[in-house]
């Protein structure tokens, strides 16, 4: 598994179920938002280190 993917899908869980807790969002519904949320933020960093590599 690779580290990145693993550590955004952890992230974003976590982050999805504490807005669950005091936004009062269903559980799935906030777990599955914030793990989309993670991996989005993670093909967006990928993409700017891809980028910046190329510059050089």
């Amino acid at each position: 598994m690779n580290i990145p993917i693993f550590r955004g899908v952890i992230l974003g869980g976590t982050v999805g179920l504490t807005a669950s807790l005091l936004l009062g969002i269903e559980p799935l519904r906030a777990l599955i938002l914030g793990v989309l949320c993670g991996l989005l933020a993670v093909a967006t960093r990928v993409a700017f280190e891809c980028r910046k590599e190329q510059q050089k």
